[in-house]
């Protein structure tokens, strides 16, 4: 059996020794290890102290061993691992305001496709009615969407490398991200190069 102290060794082994016992000074010398003989007549059984376990002999001839484990600890948390962890949350808390750009830049994709299905209406309308004089129609649309559109995978991009544990995102890149989000929401503005400017920071194009 195993136990974690020696106290509860020793109580284990009171609980299956048969008899009282006592310390035999002769046995202990001849052997180098404390012995414990039984005090009753006869009875020919004894605890052997071997350090790590208690040997316990008892009278049928039997042995039972007591060994002495301390628990397993846990291992402690190295300061390495602790700052990892610390860099994932930071890195969590990061790609969450990213993603909150993303539903930006969507929105503004959905509004960029109406618009271009008015204008092209528009085309049409005037395609069909000539009129003789010349007349110019400025299209935005479709490279607003474009612009949108790079904009939304480039914030993918940028959420997808900082939830990824096994991508490296430098203490120094989370902030210059921080920053920058800090620095638009007190101007109230989005940039629309802004999710450049994090893939930028996060080395993306090297990735």
């Amino acid at each position: 059996m195993t136990v974690t102290t020696i106290k509860d060794a020793w109580t284990a082994a009171n609980e299956i020794f048969p008899t009282d016992y006592e310390q035999d000074a002769n046995r202990s010398k001849r052997a180098g290890y404390p012995i414990y003989f039984s005090t009753a007549a006869g009875v020919n059984a004894w605890i052997s102290d071997l350090g790590d376990r208690l040997e316990v002999n008892l009278p049928d001839g039997r042995s039972v061993n007591i060994w002495i484990e301390a628990p397993a600890q846990e291992p402690e948390e190295t300061t390495e691992e602790a700052g990892s962890e610390a860099n994932m949350e930071e890195r969590v808390a990061v790609a969450r305001r990213v993603r909150h750009l993303t539903y930006f830049y969507t929105e503004e994709y959905v509004k960029e496709l109406d618009n271009k299905k008015r204008e092209d209406a528009a085309v049409k309308e005037m395609q069909a009615n000539p009129s003789g004089e010349i007349k110019i129609m400025v299209l935005t649309a479709e490279q607003n969407a474009k612009v949108m559109m790079e904009c939304i995978t480039d914030c993918i991009n940028a959420v997808n490398i900082l939830t990824d544990k096994d991508q490296d995102v430098e203490t120094w890149m989370l902030a210059g991200i921080t920053a920058m989000l800090d620095k638009a929401s007190e101007l109230h503005v989005i940039p629309y190069d802004l999710p450049t400017s994090i893939c930028g920071l996060l080395c993306a194009q090297f990735r």
